[in-house]
């Protein structure tokens, strides 16, 4: 249930929040429909709090492992094959392993950003059975959605903002960035309502449960100690972006198969993606087994050596 009361409460962060976007544009989001899901499974689902506790570049070695096995590509080959969707392509999709943080902490996830408008653009029901779908293979509480410039596309109208680095970030500068946001104000930092994902260049945070102007000077205040550039600034005065964000969720203490996703899955994929799954959750139960190998509760020796095992595990 506490997945489900965390994806309430953003839910009505964003609503209550209401549209207070500017008309100001920025290349990395701009036009783009962006999405985002944590590759390690809900410990509801699996203990997976050894891998947890492992350090950030230890975890990021693990996702980039199950990033290059190939699972995004093989749901999105499901999924065509079976007619669930049939707009997202190499042409007008990017996918790529960068940071993902909230309430407080960040984790490696595997991001994207989607061309949903002009020619050869995605649809956004594709993106949507896409999100579900590996929300689902990936075994989690909730994957992440939001359009960039329509408030009306998803589930609900959300205001955000944009830390434009001068060029990619690692994934610790990323998490660097939202603990200096913590030290300034820990509302947008330590609650179920604060969070980012980080695209490229771009470092995108949605209203935490705070008032506009509260968020407002509290990301302001990061950027300048930190060196990023704030947006969006109109008239010289820092403001809001208006987007449509949903989160899909499913709720693994009672919904145990994925009914959630598979809900919003056309049918026809169900047993292909059943079958990637099983393969993502045997991949983890290898990387637990190098984790705790040893004393059971630690592997002992260094976290370098533990991440190079866990960036050559076999792909399932």
């Amino acid at each position: 249930m506490k997945a489900l009361t965390i994806l309430i409460a953003l839910f009505m962060v964003a609503v209550l929040a209401g549209p207070v976007g500017a008309e100001a544009a920025f290349t990395p989001v701009d036009d783009n429909t962006y999405g985002s899901v944590e590759p390690v499974p809900n410990p509801t689902v699996i203990d997976t709090r050894p891998i947890r506790d492992l350090s950030l570049s230890t975890r990021e070695a693990l996702a980039d492992r199950i990033f290059a096995c190939g699972v995004v590509d093989d749901v999105i080959t499901s999924l065509t094959e079976t007619g669930a969707i049939s707009t997202i392509n190499d042409s007008n999709s990017i996918f790529d392993v960068s940071a993902g943080g909230f309430a407080g902490s960040t984790s490696p996830a595997i991001v994207y950003s989607v061309e949903d408008s002009g020619p050869g653009a995605a649809s956004h029901a594709d993106v949507e059975v896409l999100t579900n779908s590996l929300g689902y293979v990936f075994s989690q509480g909730s994957g992440f959605l939001l359009d960039a410039d329509d408030p009306s596309s998803f589930g609900f109208p959300a205001n955000y903002a944009v830390m434009e680095f001068p060029s990619e970030p690692t994934i610790e500068e990323s998490a660097a960035l939202f603990e200096t946001v913590g030290a300034i104000d820990p509302e947008l930092f330590e609650t179920f309502t604060s969070g980012y994902t980080q695209y490229g260049t771009a470092y995108l945070t949605l209203q935490s449960a705070v008032p506009d102007q509260q968020f407002i000077d509290g990301y302001v205040a990061a950027a300048d100690a930190f060196g990023v550039e704030y947006q969006p600034v109109v008239g010289g005065v820092p403001s809001l972006f208006t987007g449509g964000a949903d989160f899909p969720f499913n709720d693994w203490s009672s919904d145990t198969e994925g009914e959630g996703y598979l809900s919003r899955i056309p049918a026809a994929s169900h047993d292909a993606l059943a079958d990637i799954r099983d393969g993502q959750l045997a991949m983890i139960e290898h990387a637990l087994r190098i984790t705790q190998r040893g004393d059971g509760v630690g592997i002992g020796p260094s976290e370098r050596g533990l991440a190079r095992a866990l960036g050559n595990l076999p792909c399932r």
